[in-house]
């Protein structure tokens, strides 16, 4: 059973997708540090910071759903896993990570695998998947895609939040606006029973493997996203009501799912699969509802200078600055621009005190040391353009 397990979790650097998710992943890393650039001239989070802190997340998302896949005795041939990560390609090659979803390859998988025709190739590896494909069992898709929507959710409610990407954008009107940009992707090895692979795992009398039937062990790699721009709302609760939103979506159909299976019923996976794409889908329409319609919340009100981003390992972070703030106050002068914020800096050049009215318009205090010798980079990104950015506009003109 131990070489079983061990060659099953091998097949993860078997699977070519796994290697495309990685090179989306640092992708998807280096689009975010171009466009922090364009805005501001610098970078807030690094493309190597992006790929590292999905590790961990990744890491506890596959073994949370490996061990709900097992413990329910969840089994699918190799057609069918084949079948979900041709599916997860092609919403690759859309090219947004917003239509990227483990939740809508698996529903669409289900579809697919529902209305399969009987075909024949020259190719026996073909044939059996087609073979298995149509044979497989909507009820154990079912599952698959509850867990992966409830996994998908889990992960914007815990980690959606973090290493936000900040954005300079126009307005209607032409006037400078700020926005928030969750970009995360997960790469989410997850390992399933495999029937008939000659395996060393024996089921016992658990719901759906037969008495008597061995399994193997084989890994299918989902990548589990967020894309949304944020710019009417403080981006911590826009997102987290992006996980509620799933994680009620995968409530309703793990109990579809539930009924199908206790009143033996398949096309309540049919039913669930359906509600969960169209759920997906209008989450994304909400999205875009919530950006081009509601009023913009990252403004300059004239009541100080509004936080847009926050520099990872910056004295800005250490201090605990927050996204959407705004800074009224440095060293007892008040600003009002960018230029009288550094200005201000200057008077202690070693360390800052700085009034900031917080999300509720509340007056705080922090403080802390700042770099003597380079004073930008005390790690806040404002609505006004860097002086990076206005130096670079200006040689380009002249």
């Amino acid at each position: 059973m131990l070489i079983t397990i061990l060659k099953g979790l091998v097949t993860i650097f078997y699977n070519p997708f796994f290697y495309v998710l990685v090179a989306a992943l640092f992708l998807i890393g280096w689009q975010r540090v171009r466009r922090e650039r364009l805005s501001f001239g610098l970078k807030a989070y690094g493309v190597f910071n992006t790929v590292v802190s999905s590790v961990g997340p990744s890491l506890l998302l596959a073994l949370a759903g490996t061990v709900l896949f097992i413990g329910l005795g969840v089994a699918v041939p190799a057609g069918v896993i084949v079948l979900i990560t041709v599916c997860s390609f092609l919403l690759l090659l859309t090219g947004q990570l917003r239509f990227f979803s483990g939740t809508l390859s698996v529903a669409i998988a289900i579809w697919i695998t529902a209305i399969f025709p009987e075909l024949a190739t020259n190719f026996s590896v073909l044939n059996r998947w087609i073979k298995e494909i149509r044979g497989a069992s909507l009820t154990d898709l079912g599952v698959i895609l509850a867990v992966v929507l409830l996994l998908e959710a889990c992960a914007i409610l815990f980690w959606g939040h973090q290493q936000l990407s900040p954005r300079l954008i126009n307005s209607k009107r032409g006037k400078k606006v700020g926005a928030v940009e969750a970009n995360r992707l997960w790469i989410v090895p997850l390992f399933l029973l495999l029937p008939d692979a000659g395996g060393a795992i024996h089921s016992g009398a658990w719901w759906p493997l037969s008495d008597g039937q061995s399994f193997g062990l084989c890994a299918l790699p989902l990548g589990l996203s967020i894309q949304q721009f944020i710019t009417h709302d403080l981006p911590k609760p826009a997102i987290r009501r992006s996980g509620y939103w799933l994680l009620m979506t995968g409530v309703v159909t793990a109990i579809l799912i539930a009924f199908g299976y206790i009143l033996d019923i398949s096309w309540f996976a049919l039913v669930a699969a359906g509600l969960a794409f169209l759920s997906r889908l209008a989450l994304v329409l909400k999205h875009f509802y919530d950006h081009s319609v509601k009023p913009f919340y990252f403004i300059d009100q004239g009541n100080g200078l509004r936080v847009v981003g926050v520099i990872h390992h910056t004295p800005a972070e250490r201090m605990g600055v927050q996204i959407g703030e705004i800074i009224d106050k440095v060293n007892g002068v008040t600003v009002r621009n960018e230029e009288t914020f550094y200005r201000a800096l200057q008077i202690k050049p070693t360390y800052c005190r700085m009034e900031v009215l917080d999300h509720n318009g509340e007056p705080r205090f922090v403080k802390g040391a700042i770099h003597e010798n380079d004073l930008h980079h005390i790690g806040l990104l404002f609505l006004e353009p860097s002086r990076r950015v206005k130096e670079k506009h200006a040689n380009t003109n002249g």
